[in-house]
């Protein structure tokens, strides 16, 4: 007996010391011959700074041309994304950390409770403070504002603000000298250029922002938690609109909008994830018991133009929004405008759909539970092909389409036909990172390796969609009277058949007592500005679902 225990024992000791070294084994390097037979090259391969066998990677994203990677010790790193050269590192502190979001000049992150913001070209802390809650999933942020999900069933909106001073007091000092090297000839052209630059570099960098701390941020009913980290959708001068998925079975939008006297974070559009049906904000109930409880567990992918054809018949001037594509656990796909809240059209798998879905150019690729994988057409909806054994989009170039099968492998499928090409085994890497911006594959292994492959023929990135410094451009050039203003659109609600024909009734008698009216003769017949009206007349009343505007707290505990 004593005999079988040791021996016993010393298989597990065996194992356990296996175990342990396999787990502490540094990550390996892609073979440049095994790449070469997939059709790729190893562009790059860096190691994150962490302390090897006690610190490990717990998060990796690539956001904007740059990979950012996390580790379970509080370290945020950020590489540039076509050289692999190490832009800077920081130490976030203790608690989790998340996967930070980034705009044109800043870098979010959630560390525990805590929100930091960072300078995205030098890592220099420019904020940190207390979070009003509970976070439960990673911040986003558009070019003005971070979105922080939390707990308590509410996404908080924190408005970055330029901070004015520092720039005051570089072109103080710029003016100064200039005054000092007036009369020295040319000298004084080189200065003027030299101090005129350094203004520039001082904007564009040093990008400080008023202390969060300042007042409260700007609250909005998710109708559920979210697990996932919101998505940022279309961003004008007047309104940024950010989608989100609960654990409730909906997809949310809210807008934040600038010129709004109240609170300016408001519910938009709420979707329950079952066919043909979407609700404006009436109450904080609303109808979402109505229809059974569809999950949904993937984060919603966001294309920045609309080309469904519904939105593509409209004049040029008149198309409004981007396109949202989620899936469901009843294996349901939708794609909704978010300016609009408009459903365009679904598609219906047969299993469930958990992973995030992709889109490039003009079709959609969605992964399901039982590896089948599917291309829709974002214009229409109608499926372009089917495949099978894939579970997770990475990246794509513009004849393929890079995914990760179930065993772990990168494999390239052709965007026209769906036929596999190659397959590339790049062993136990834990992080495949999805790239929605360019033709980059990006994997990091446990332990901080990272590799940077792309297609052997293509040298410089394959863009997919504009840069945040473009959209910040963009915005910027609009002003507040050439900004496109939303159409207001009631999306369709479910009534009962005796409902609806006391409404049909009801309409009959408003356009016939218009219809008398003969203040306006010239007016438009159509009855778009009674429902703007009314809308604008139910907003006055439910801006607020939650509690009388007036209220220092309308929703209690976490302020």
């Amino acid at each position: 007996m004593k005999r079988h225990f040791a021996i016993s024992s010393a298989i597990l000791c065996i194992c356990a010391l296996c175990a342990s070294a396999f787990a502490d084994a540094p990550g390996k390097l892609v073979p440049e011959t095994d790449a070469n037979a997939a059709g790729l090259t190893r562009a790059w391969f860096a190691q994150t700074t962490l302390v090897q066998g006690r610190e490990w990677v717990t998060s990796a994203t690539f956001q904007d041309g740059t990979l950012f990677v996390t580790t379970d010790g509080g370290k945020l790193q950020a590489f540039d994304g076509e050289t692999g050269n190490s832009l800077w590192s920081v130490d976030c502190g203790s608690g989790l950390l998340l996967q930070p979001a980034v705009n044109s000049r800043l870098v979010a992150a959630i560390c525990g409770t805590n929100l930091l913001v960072y300078d995205r070209f030098t890592g220099k802390k420019l904020q940190e403070t207390r979070l009003y809650g509970n976070p439960s999933s990673a911040p986003a942020m558009s070019e003005r504002e971070i979105f922080v999900p939390c707990f308590s069933e509410r996404i908080l909106a924190y408005q970055i603000q330029p901070e004015t001073i520092e720039t005051d007091m570089v072109t103080k000092t710029v003016g100064a000298m200039n005054e000092q090297s007036d009369g020295l000839g040319k000298a004084t052209e080189y200065w003027a250029k030299k101090f005129q630059d350094y203004r520039e570099t001082v904007a564009k960098s040093a990008y400080a922002i008023k202390s969060l701390d300042d007042r409260r941020p700007y609250p909005c009913a998710s109708f559920g938690i979210s697990m996932t980290a919101p998505i940022v959708g279309t961003q004008t001068y007047a309104n940024d609109y950010v989608g989100w998925s609960t654990n409730k079975g909906w997809l949310v939008f809210g807008r934040l909008e600038r010129n709004s006297s109240d609170n300016p974070f408001k519910l938009y559009v709420k979707f329950q994830v079952r066919p043909n049906f979407s609700y404006v904000n009436e109450s904080r109930i609303g109808n979402k018991a109505l229809i059974p409880r569809d999950d949904v567990e993937s984060a919603p992918f966001f294309m920045p133009e609309d080309l469904s054809v519904q939105n593509m018949a409209l004049k040029p001037e008149h198309r409004r929004g981007g396109l949202f594509v989620v899936g469901s656990q009843s294996g349901h796909v939708y794609a909704l405008n978010d300016a609009s809240g408009e459903l365009r059209w679904t598609y219906l798998t047969r299993t469930g759909v958990s992973n995030r879905i992709a889109a490039f150019d003009k079709s959609a690729y969605i992964p399901t539970e039982s590896g089948e994988f599917y291309s829709v057409n974002v214009e229409t909806g109608i499926e372009n092909w089917n495949t099978g054994g894939v579970v997770q989009t990475i990246s794509a170039s513009d004849k393929r389409l890079y995914v990760v099968d179930a065993l772990g492998r990168i494999v390239s499928i052709n965007r026209a036909n769906g036929e596999r090409e190659k397959v590339l085994d790049i062993g136990l890497v834990e992080f495949k990172v999805f790239n929605q911006d360019n033709d980059r594959i990006y994997i990091v292994s446990r332990n901080g390796v990272v590799q940077c492959l792309h297609e052997i023929r293509c040298e410089q990135p394959v863009k997919h969609r504009e840069s945040c410094r473009e959209v910040f451009a963009r915005i910027m050039n609009e002003s507040a009277e050439e900004a496109p203003q939303v159409e207001e659109r009631r999306p369709v609600a479910v009534v009962d058949d005796e409902e609806e024909g006391e409404e049909e009734e009801a309409e009959e008698e408003e356009s016939t007592e218009a219809d008398d009216s003969d203040d306006d003769p010239f007016s438009d017949s159509d009855d778009s500005g009674d429902s703007n009206d009314s809308v604008k007349a139910q907003d006055s009343n439910d801006d607020n679902p939650f509690g009388d505007s007036s209220d220092d707290d309308p929703f209690g505990g976490d302020f």
